[in-house]
Formats: C-alpha cells, sequence, structure tokens
C-alpha cells in the first residue's frame, strides 16, 4: 500500500512515543462525578485543546491543560443546566448506545447536549443556556463537530436534520420554556427506513456519512440534501465514523459480538481497498475511532485502547485502562476482570496537553506517555524498543491470557464436569 498519508501534519517524535514508551492515565475527575459524555476542541485565543465532560447533575465540566504535565478543571456550570423535561410516560424510551451525544464549536463558543427528544444549546463563556430545540423523536446521535458554515445534523430514532446553529443562536434568548413547535427545516428532514443511527460524520468531501443498527453506511450531499446519494455496505453495527486524512473512511462497530474495525476508500482516483478487520480489532464492540499521527487509535467495550497501523489491520500495541476504585466495588473479579468499557477517545493536539482524553466508565482520563521515562530518554537511557516478531508474540500471549480467564470465569458459573457428578 502506498504509503501517502499526510505526513507534514504528523509530530514524528510524539508518534514514536506513543509507539514505544511506558503510558500512564491520569484520572482527572472526582470520584463522586459521574460523567456523561466527553468531547473537546481547540481554544481560538489560547490554542490549547479543551476536553468538555456533561455529568450527571446537569452540569458542564472543562478541562483544560495547565502545562505540558498538568491538566485542570477550569470552569464548572451551576447544576441542572442540561435538565430538560422526561418524555412523556406513553412513549416507550430507548436505550442509547454507549456513546457521546455532545458536540462543541469554538467558532461559535457553543457546545450543544442532547437530552431525550431536545437540542440544548449552551455558551462556553456564560456556561448559560442559550436555547432549547425540540425534534419529534429521541435524539440517538450528534454530527462529531461543528466547522461552518455547515451545519450540524442531528440524527433520531428515524430521521436526520440539519440544524444551522446560527440561526439558533441569533434567534433564541436565553429561556427555561421548551418550544411547542419544531423548527423550521424540520420539513426538510430525510427519513430512515431504518431506526437508530449512531454516528454521523462530517467529511471534508462536502459528504455527510451515517451509520447506525443498519447493514450499509448512509452517504447523503449536502447540496442535494435531503436525497441519499448512496450507500457502502459493511455487514456490521456500527457506532463511531472518523476521516482518515487521506479522503478515506474509518468506522468501528461490533459484528456478530466481536469488533470491527473498518476503512473504506472514498477517492476513486486512489486504488485502495476496503479493509475490514474482525480478526484482531477488539475482543468487545468498538465504541469509538479516530485517527492519531499515523496511526488509527480506537477504545473497545472490554477497557481496551488500541492502535492500529492505516490499514486496521496490524496492531501496533494495546492498552487496558480501568479505575481503581471500580475493582473494590466488584471485589469478587479479579483485577483482570474488573474494567469497565473504555466509551470515547479524543486525540489532544501536540504541545501542551498532548495526549488522548479517554472516557472510561463513568470518568474522564488523559491517557499520554510517561513523563519520567521521556526524562530519562532525554538523559540517554533510551526506551526499550520491541521488533515486530516481539509484539507478535506478545499480542498473541495476551489473546490467550484473555482466552483462558473468560474460560476459567465460565467454568466458575456452570461448574466442572467433576463437580457436577
Amino acid at each position: 500500500m502506498i504509503d501517502n498519508w499526510p505526513h507534514k501534519e504528523i509530530d514524528w517524535y510524539s508518534e514514536y512515543k506513543f509507539r514505544h514508551a511506558p503510558l500512564t492515565t491520569r484520572w482527572l475527575s472526582c470520584p463522586g462525578d459521574e460523567v456523561k459524555g466527553l468531547t473537546s476542541l481547540t481554544a481560538r485565543n489560547t490554542h490549547k485543546h479543551l476536553l468538555i465532560t456533561p455529568l450527571d447533575d446537569g452540569a458542564i465540566s472543562i478541562w483544560s491543560p495547565t502545562n505540558s504535565t498538568d491538566i485542570r478543571e477550569v470552569a464548572r456550570s451551576k447544576p441542572g443546566v442540561l435538565s430538560t423535561p422526561p418524555p412523556p410516560a406513553s412513549r416507550k424510551s430507548r436505550v442509547v448506545e454507549l456513546g457521546d451525544n455532545a458536540v462543541a464549536s469554538s467558532e461559535l463558543d457553543r457546545i450543544y447536549v442532547a437530552s431525550h427528544s431536545t437540542l440544548i444549546e449552551l455558551s462556553l463563556t456564560t456556561l448559560q443556556t442559550i436555547s432549547f430545540t425540540k425534534f419529534p423523536f429521541s435524539i440517538s446521535t450528534l454530527s462529531s463537530e461543528v466547522v461552518l458554515p455547515h451545519p450540524l445534523t442531528v440524527g433520531t430514532t428515524l430521521t436526520l436534520h440539519l440544524h444551522d446553529p446560527r440561526i439558533a443562536s441569533a434567534n433564541a434568548a436565553p429561556s427555561t420554556v421548551l418550544p411547542q413547535t419544531f423548527p423550521e427545516n424540520y420539513t426538510n428532514h430525510a427519513p430512515l427506513f431504518q431506526p437508530s443511527p449512531l454516528a454521523i460524520l462530517h467529511h471534508p468531501n462536502n459528504s455527510l456519512y451515517v451509520a447506525g443498527r443498519f447493514p450499509s453506511i448512509l452517504c447523503y450531499d449536502r447540496a442535494m440534501w435531503p436525497r441519499l446519494q448512496g450507500t457502502l455496505y459493511s455487514g456490521a453495527s456500527l457506532c463511531s465514523l472518523a476521516a482518515d486524512g487521506i479522503g478515506g473512511l474509518i468506522a468501528g462497530g461490533n459484528y456478530n459480538g466481536r469488533g470491527t474495525l473498518e476503512s473504506y476508500n472514498l477517492a476513486p482516483a486512489q486504488d485502495l481497498p476496503q479493509q475490514k478487520n474482525r480478526q484482531s480489532a477488539a475482543w468487545g464492540k468498538i465504541l469509538s475511532v479516530a485517527k492519531q499521527g499515523a496511526r488509527v487509535v480506537s477504545c473497545d467495550s472490554e477497557g481496551g485502547i488500541s492502535w492500529f497501523e492505516k490499514d486496521c489491520r496490524y496492531v501496533v500495541r494495546r492498552k487496558d485502562v480501568y479505575e481503581p476504585e471500580y475493582q473494590l466495588e466488584v471485589g469478587t473479579l479479579t483485577p483482570e476482570l474488573a474494567y469497565g468499557p473504555a466509551r470515547k477517545v479524543v486525540v489532544m493536539e501536540g504541545g501542551e496537553g498532548e495526549g488522548l482524553g479517554v472516557w472510561a466508565g463513568d470518568r474522564l482520563g488523559v491517557l499520554a506517555p510517561s513523563r519520567k521515562d521521556s526524562e530519562d530518554e532525554e538523559e540517554g537511557d533510551g526506551v526499550l524498543v520491541e521488533s515486530k516478531e516481539e509484539i507478535l508474540e506478545n499480542e498473541m500471549a495476551e489473546r490467550m491470557r484473555m482466552a483462558l480467564h473468560a474460560h476459567a470465569h465460565d467454568l466458575r458459573i456452570l461448574g466442572t464436569p467433576g463437580g457436577l457428578t
């Protein structure tokens, strides 16, 4: 495969550290806070990468790097700014997939959070509610980012809507009263013949891609909205989409109970094959995918974060993330089985705050190369680099270890043949 990723955008020193140096996870949120989502943006004035999390008490928390090794909470709204009336008791509630229904915009200084069938708009400066916009069905996903002049796309269980955030911000006044009418662009919605979209991506090629609990990725051209332009067949249930930086598409989800990591070529001029990794992608469902440097990073329902080469097949490295306190709460399990799901990863830019923002279980953390090892490296101690053969051997050993633990867990539940006689 031709190596044509945009290398000029890659920090190769950071690339080396994430491939070979020891990684540490620092948990940021307080034990009493339950994180309900994760989004990020780069501040226009300071160029720092901010992590923004909705909390279980209806508040918004903002985290920012204060130096190259420290990330602190810089702002928190009052509790309840995300509160909305619950859906009618007569309407059957749907269980939303583990994912993220929050998206922020640095250009508009806004964050948008979905709650039931309502889209909540808040100011990142005042942390006050600006507007509420109600949709006809429960919101299952939002587009991954808001970049003007492109709209925010809202996916409900049965429809897709183009929501212009500039109109909402200009016309809406701060209020706690939900409007009784739907937005004006509701008449231009795109119906879904199969329910539950779980991921929406505004691709740089001016197309809109939608994935969910249906076998194909839906493709729309915003200029021809709401007509469906085409589909990309997957056969899997996908819940995360990302652009790969070379005109293609990365998707993650599950196929027959196991994780699947897939790449699609969207540029006809490039002879790149479609890739579907359903063997070594993950033991559990892949919940989030992103492009980091020259690699693809994903996280899964088993609490693992994995890095792959751009073909989505060769595993660069893996790391499990979990909360030490979580093991104490489930004391009947061994530490190896006490992992919570890694729900989302966001790539933090180079410089201050370099690393990965991680939403794992109900907490927020940052995964980054160990600072101590970086200092040792600068002093000349170096970092031990494994060969490809050693990496493959370690990968096989890890898979065997996990298989044996799963087998032992099943035997404890069902009982051994000797124990049944």
